[in-house]
């Protein structure tokens, strides 16, 4: 599997960027008129307006058939077809005869499309996964600390739970991108990132645009104060899915608003959870978690101490 962008058709028109698809239809008689992504026309209003396909949750683009041809000598998209995951099908334009050229994206997962327009739609650009394969969830509402609190110290958090995951999220997908890079890696960052996007209704496609995203958000994004009371440490923590890539690379994806909980250094209310340490640092501040320390999928995981019968 890895990351593929691909331009079909002619150079005219004005270009718009590539977003990630939640919603597609098209404009079209003989050629395509206009492409409409995202409730936002791309191009002219003549031609039949097709169906619009509104992806469900978990839905998206596994196939596309492009014709495309020259006219007037202006290359330009004549038809288009796609497939998604649940198998629901959308064909829109003219998609047999004159067409010059077909080219067939099959096993795909479309990340995004973007292209260039006037009065037809000249340039076809698609962002996809090659070969995808579906990462298999392993376990589900697991509990991960992203950050640690030491006493006497005192931090700033997000006041809307939206910034506070998606700042999260953005914590969890360095740790893909911090893996050995390969063209897999990669892939798993674009399944990381079409899931980022779905979530928090986005149309990023890549790291760096979703990042931006974040930074954009949060700039004044109005925050609260934390400090943990005497005796104890601060614990970001997240609920969190895993999954495993067919490559074996392993990811995390936050399914719950972030929350600070103050867990008490030593006594009889110590945390008794089992936790993900995504930060390393855990063990230190909480020695007495060091007997229930093993390492699970390259962290630190700390199991929840065991109740003693009397």
């Amino acid at each position: 599997m890895s990351i593929q962008t691909i331009a079909i058709g002619g150079n005219n028109g004005a270009d718009f960027d590539i977003q990630a698809v939640h919603s597609i239809g098209f404009n079209a008689n003989r050629r395509i008129e206009a492409v409409l992504l995202n409730d936002t026309r791309h191009g002219d209003k003549q031609g039949v307006e097709s169906m619009v396909l509104e992806l469900h949750p978990e839905e998206y683009i596994n196939r596309m058939v492009i014709h495309d041809g020259e006219h007037k000598e202006k290359k330009g998209i004549y038809g288009i077809e796609l497939a998604t995951n649940l198998g629901r099908e959308l064909s829109a334009g003219f998609l047999h005869g004159k067409a010059g050229k077909v080219t067939t994206l099959d096993r795909i997962r479309v990340l995004g499309l973007g292209g260039s327009v006037g009065q037809i739609l000249h340039k076809l650009r698609v962002r996809y996964i090659a070969d995808y394969e579906a990462s298999a969830l392993i376990e589900a509402e697991a509990m991960a600390v992203i950050n640690v609190i030491p006493q006497g110290q005192t931090i700033e958090s997000f006041r809307s739970t939206r910034l506070s995951q998606m700042n999260a999220s953005r914590r969890f997908l360095e740790t893909v991108t911090n893996l050995e890079q390969t063209t897999e890696v990669g892939a798993a960052v674009g399944e990381f990132t079409a899931k980022a996007s779905r979530t928090f209704g986005l149309t990023v496609t890549t790291q760096s645009e979703f990042n931006k995203q974040v930074e954009e958000e949060t700039l004044n994004s109005e925050r609260q104060t934390y400090a943990p009371p005497s005796g104890h440490v601060g614990l970001e923590v997240v609920q969190m899915d895993v999954f495993k890539a067919s490559d074996g690379t392993i990811w995390f994806f936050p399914t719950s608003d972030p929350s600070i909980v103050s867990a008490a250094v030593s006594g009889d209310n110590i945390i008794k959870q089992d936790l993900y340490d995504m930060t390393g640092t855990l063990g230190l501040h909480l020695p007495h978690m060091a007997q229930q320390q093993k390492q699970s999928y390259g962290y630190d995981y700390f199991m929840r101490p065991s109740v003693k019968v009397k």
